[in-house]
């Protein structure tokens, strides 16, 4: 028993055929050119923000040690403005201190004069009472 096809089959397969090339050419092709330009676009913004994420990592760098310098700067001048009022601190203490010295020789010396002249003024005193003693006591004696 041979069978043979009839028409309608070989139409259909024709029509297959045909579906598959005109769906080929109309659907499927445009839809995988369409697919592969969404790819391109995809890995395209993908290089895109890598390179961005990369610039922004340098700038953050750029920042960071910017700060970094200003921060140093910042410090190396708080150091020298300390080490200048240390120095001003000194000098107006040294300049207090010697002046202080100079107060005290100057008050040792003025010191040392006034006992000089109250002892002079002691021992002139002394004799003139020593004297007007003796005058009386011989006055009263005689």
């Amino acid at each position: 028993m041979t069978i043979i096809p009839d028409l309608t089959a070989l139409i259909v397969s024709a029509i297959v055929v045909c579906l598959t090339l005109v769906l080929k050419r109309q659907f499927f092709e445009p839809l995988a050119r369409a697919m592969e330009a969404r790819e391109k676009q995809v890995e395209g913004a993908r290089e895109v923000r890598e390179q961005a994420q990369a610039d922004v990592a340098a700038a953050e760098a750029r920042v960071a040690d910017a700060v970094a310098a200003v921060r140093a700067e910042g410090y190396r001048e708080m150091d020298r403005i300390r080490r200048e009022a240390g120095e001003r601190a000194e000098a107006t203490l040294t300049a207090a201190r010697d002046q202080a010295v100079a107060t005290l020789a100057a008050g040792k010396d003025s010191l040392r004069e006034q006992s000089a002249r109250a002892a002079s003024e002691l021992d002139q005193a002394a004799e003139s009472l020593a004297s007007d003693l003796t005058a009386r006591v011989l006055r009263r004696a005689s």
